[in-house]
């Protein structure tokens, strides 16, 4: 194998050329089309968080391959410890690199200059690099690159009865309310992005949910990405209206023709016709002339992602870690939290409601 040289900079300080060239392995494969890898995102999680690096590699004399990472505090810098791009926030993290690159999990920490990292969203191809996980979840798509009639009517031969149901939907929603109203992509990104963080944390509220958006840095990271245009990171919020009434809206992020679902919220007066289902037809009806032919919903293999399924993928979760105490602690903290977690989620469930 040859020799593995690498450095550790800021995502902001790499050269157009090297930018080009990760770029460029985000293309090589459909398993990359993800804007979470991107070197925009990375960029941009650094102006909001500071704490972002990527791990450079070479061999024989060119760049093969980019690790981006990043620490959650200052202690976590000093300990070594790594976390994902924008931490819980990222559905993909991994390496970008050349086809034909190799390397093990405890070669990329010694790189990165890190102890431990545990990680979630690994997708399977990372495999192909000679990084792994446990814990697999299951991942879906949903793929129409003939545009949404092609879709449907293969969809209504799957399964007639979704079909139907989710246009009988539609039919009583405009009878209702008065006909459609789908922009997929609002000039105004910021300003719509405020009312659907505001109706996304009532929403969390409302069910008991944590509150993903309950940091102010988390609020102001999203608004930054709401301002990127970059083909490998482009924001998108999308609303459906029915006549005067909002039915829902959608923050995600697009690669290419991939759409990745990533923040949805409906307006819970209109649960009964199906708000997410109908978001979703509307922004596949609408495919064509916006330039979208996948949608990637993430991990998770809830009803209503399984209802629209094309493929399937699996995602990785786990540690990676060199020996020492600073990883030690790190697992043992964990182990910790994890045991703290369970016990809260038992006590919620034997609680009187």
């Amino acid at each position: 194998m040859p020799e593995l040289k690498s450095c550790v900079i800021r995502p902001s300080s790499l050269g157009e050329g090297d930018v080009a060239l990760w770029r460029s392995f985000l293309q090589s494969s459909p398993a990359f089309a993800a804007p979470f890898l991107s070197h925009a995102y990375a960029v941009t999680a650094e102006r909001c968080f500071g704490g972002v690096h990527v791990a450079k590699f070479e061999q024989r004399g060119l760049t093969a391959g980019f690790f981006p990472f990043q620490y959650r505090s200052p202690f976590h810098r000093l300990a070594g410890i790594g976390e994902a791009v924008s931490g819980y926030l990222a559905d993909y993290f991994g390496l970008i690199a050349a086809p034909d690159f190799r390397i093990s999990d405890g070669e990329l920490l010694r790189a990165a200059g890190l102890n431990a990292i545990y990680f979630t969203h690994l997708e399977e191809t990372q495999a192909a690099f000679g990084l792994s996980g446990t814990q697999p979840e299951l991942g879906v798509r949903i793929d129409f690159p003939d545009g949404g009639k092609a879709f449907w009517d293969e969809r209504r031969k799957l399964d007639k009865k979704f079909t139907g149901d989710t246009e009988r939907r539609e039919r009583r929603l405009i009878e209702t309310h008065g006909p459609l109203r789908f922009v997929f992509r609002h000039a105004d990104c910021r300003g719509e992005l405020q009312k659907l963080i505001e109706a996304k944390r009532a929403q969390y509220a409302r069910t008991g949910v944590k509150d993903s958006m309950g940091e102010a840095s988390t609020r102001r990271f999203l608004e930054m990405l709401s301002e990127v245009s970059d083909p490998d990171c482009r924001a998108t919020l999308s609303t459906l209206h029915a006549g005067d009434q909002w039915i829902g809206s959608h923050f995600g992020l697009m690669h290419g023709s991939t759409l990745h679902y990533w923040f949805p919220v409906y307006n819970p007066q209109m649960r009964n016709f199906g708000p997410g289902r109908l978001l979703i037809k509307a922004i596949i009806d609408a495919s064509i002339e916006n330039g979208v032919t996948r949608i990637d919903r993430g991990a998770g293999d809830s009803q209503a992602k399984l209802d629209f399924e094309t493929s399937r993928h699996q995602f990785l979760r786990g540690i990676w870690s060199r020996p020492g105490f600073a990883s030690l602690g790190y697992r043992a903290a964990l182990s910790m939290q994890w045991r703290l977690q369970t016990l809260r989620k038992k006590a919620a469930a034997e609680s009187p409601a």
